[in-house]
């Protein structure tokens, strides 16, 4: 890699929406912000070139978590041209899941609070303290995507893994 350039971080994700409006609620509902509404600008014909597609348009907004330059971002499009395909037929539980995992202070008053709120859960707060997380659980945003909301303990930047059993190779 050349020393003139270097990935600084995240910019952000993409979140595609069977229906814009019910998964913008969705996201407002877990603190995401709206950042920029796009959800009526026609896409200029750069944007299909960029991702190799003979057509790209969409209704959009790209939303922020956080404070500052480095908040986390999310970019939630629901496809007009193409369409996204529709999901696999079976049982949600059973396919390969798409997730996000959301660093999140104070799980379980989270938990407590969007349960409340309407928001169903795949799991309820979880610890696992060896592992150096406080409280873990999870929820489906409309279209089936699982949102991880986790907790770690002061200091720790991702699960402790080293106690974990290996799989032999």
């Amino acid at each position: 890699m050349s020393s003139d350039w270097e990935v600084e971080s995240i910019f952000h994700f993409t979140v595609n929406a069977t229906d814009f409006e019910r998964s913008l609620a969705f996201y407002t509902t877990l603190g995401f912000r709206v950042l920029r509404d796009n959800r009526d600008v026609v896409w200029p014909e750069m944007v299909a070139r960029n991702f190799g597609m003979p057509e790209a348009q969409g209704r959009g907004a790209l939303l922020g978590i956080g404070d500052g330059p480095e908040h986390t971002r999310l970019d939630l499009i629901e496809w007009l041209a193409p369409t996204l395909d529709p999901p696999p037929d079976g049982r949600a539980e059973l396919r390969v899941p798409r997730i996000i995992a959301l660093r999140t202070r104070n799980v379980e008053a989270a938990y407590d609070d969007l349960s409340a709120r309407g928001i169903p859960f795949v799991s309820s707060v979880q610890t696992a303290p060896r592992a150096g997380i406080v409280g873990v659980c999870t929820c489906r945003d409309p279209d089936g995507l699982l949102v991880e909301l986790i907790e770690y303990a002061p200091g720790v930047l991702g699960s402790r893994i080293d106690d974990l059993e290996r799989r032999q190779t």
